[in-house]
């Protein structure tokens, strides 16, 4: 009698699993269009592509970074759409060769371990990338607490007529430059109205101009240049007697210019004292006060008057140090006078009885830039209005950080440009700073940051010291500083003329724990695919 042999586990010899198992997913992947599937979403091929193209990518996001702007590079490839469906189409083919191996066995243990943690890694940098922020705030000792972050994102902000109410609309020029053949058109919410922006300049200013006054109020002003050859700077000014005009011009703090009424005589000014703070003894002090008297020193500054003539449009003038006189005389429009100041000269451009004072925004034209070396102008962009019928309002420039009124049909909507402003759940407020010296020396050794955090929904408040390389964070919980949703803030710059001010970089980064999940996993699977063999039976 044939005793029957007993049934094993494994319907395949062990001498023959690896090519039994070839078998069965090779007629698994013959025989279901779901496994046919996910071997091609799971294929090297696909894999190959997917790693040449984001490889050449970040090779040319690199080059763009060091070359021209990390905001091109941003857009155009790590925050762009299709960089984005790129990874996750990668993410797809590092979970579909996961299944190719199903079911896995111990052997497979490490590279399921790491595929899955490259997925946890780019999971966590997108949402990282799309919920989370990098910005800045400026805060004064005692001052009013911040509720807005300044990010690195430029934006429009547009006012409606209808309830006033503010709109946001992403705008980057670095990232596109409007033009007259280009332009860029922006449906402007709650109105049938665009804003058609046609021109861009990296140097924008405000520019004086002399224009008659209004009613019959006398307002005696003057335009001027006042220009450097050897130092290629040059420089409008315009002096004022009537409302909302200034009269003295501070020479960057080495000389000064008076507009005098036309009605009193030039006379050397008088004497002037400064209050000057006397050395600082103890250089290793933590902190600086103003509890110091001060001494008042004499000024010498130079000095220049002027004044309308009565009857004419001409200028007299007096130029001078301390009460001696140098020169004096006229000056007509189109007349240069040399100041003596190095090699500053000043030219009267207009000057009148009924004149008064406007600005306007324009860019610093070619002929004024090939004369100044270093411009320091202010970004921004030429634009109007127009509507349905294809009506336009005047077009205007609308510099960086001013708010500017575009007007059609009695309609007026108020554009500004900027950085973004965002809010945040919380205020903080700076409630003192101080500057440790190194012994010895006037060199910073520390900064600390005293800070107060208030949640505005609890009330509940709490202070935070931030120090270099320790930053204070809100909420600041174990589980917030875990999750990652925690806002973290570290010292960045300070400002040598104000002790009383201090500026915190501002983090915040939601996918912080998918991605060190997704590296630890990582490493765990490499780990375990190089050092954890199974043993052969």
């Amino acid at each position: 009698m044939n005793e029957e042999k007993p049934k094993s586990a494994n319907p395949y010899p062990i001498t023959n699993r690896a090519q039994a198992r070839r078998m069965m997913i090779a007629e698994r992947q013959k025989n279901s269009l779901f496994w046919q599937v996910i071997h091609l979403l799971g294929s090297l091929q696909l894999a190959l592509v997917l790693l040449a193209t984001i490889g050449i990518a970040c090779g040319v996001a690199t080059f763009t970074e060091s070359h021209f702007d990390s905001k091109v590079a941003h857009a155009m490839i790590y925050k762009a759409p299709w960089f984005l469906a790129w990874l996750g189409l990668l993410c797809l083919n590092l979970f579909a060769v996961t299944l190719t191996r199903w079911p896995w066995e111990k052997k497979h243990l490490g590279f399921v371990i790491t595929h899955y943690g490259i997925i946890t890694l780019l999971i966590g940098a997108a949402i990282g990338s799309k919920l989370g922020f990098e910005g800045n705030v400026t805060l004064q000792v005692h001052g009013a607490p911040v509720q807005k972050i300044t990010t690195s994102q430029s934006v429009l902000e547009i006012e409606t007529p209808l309830n006033y109410h503010l709109y946001l609309l992403p705008f980057d020029a670095a990232l596109k430059r409007p033009s007259l053949n280009h332009p860029i058109r922006l449906s402007i919410p709650e109105t049938k109205l665009h804003i058609i922006i046609d021109g861009w300049s990296e140097n924008l200013e405000e520019q004086p101009k002399l224009v008659p006054s209004e009613g019959e109020k006398e307002s005696e002003a003057v335009l001027m240049r006042i220009s450097s050859q050897a130092l290629h700077q040059e420089h409008l000014v315009a002096l004022g007697l009537g409302e909302n005009n200034e009269a003295h011009y501070d020479f960057f703090g080495l000389a000064k210019i008076d507009l005098l009424n036309s009605k009193n005589p030039l006379h050397p000014p008088s004497k002037e004292t400064t209050p000057t703070p006397p050395p600082i003894i103890n250089s290793s002090a933590t902190s600086i006060t103003n509890t110091t008297p001060l001494i008042p020193v004499a000024t010498h500054k130079p000095w220049l008057q002027l004044a309308m003539d009565p009857d004419k449009d001409s200028l007299n003038f007096l130029l001078g140090r301390e009460d001696e006189i140098k020169k004096k005389g006229a000056l007509n429009v189109g007349e240069t006078l040399f100041l003596g100041w190095a090699d500053w000269q000043l030219e009267i451009l207009q000057s009148g009885h009924h004149k008064q004072i406007v600005y306007s925004t324009v860019p610093i034209t070619k002929n004024r830039s090939s004369k100044t070396k270093n411009l320091s102008g202010t970004p921004g962009f030429h634009a109007f209005l127009e509507d349905q019928e294809g009506e336009r309002s005047p077009v205007t420039w609308v510099a960086s950080g001013q708010i500017t009124p575009l007007i059609l049909n009695n309609i007026p909507i108020r554009v500004g440009y900027g950085l973004e402003l965002r809010p945040i759940p919380f205020s903080i407020e700076l409630l003192d700073f101080e500057i440790p010296r190194d012994e010895g020396t006037e060199t910073p050794g520390d900064f600390r940051a005293t800070v107060r955090f208030n949640d505005r929904k609890t009330g509940i408040s709490h202070d935070g010291l931030i120090r270099m390389n320790h930053p204070a964070s809100f909420p600041g919980s174990f589980l917030a500083n875990l999750t990652g949703m925690n806002y973290k803030f570290s010292q960045a710059e300070w400002n040598p003329q104000n002790l009383q001010e201090t500026t915190l970089q501002v983090l915040y980064d939601p996918g912080w724990l998918l991605k060190w999940i997704g590296s630890l996993g990582i490493c765990i699977g490499i780990a375990m695919m190089f050092y954890w063999k199974e043993k052969k039976i």
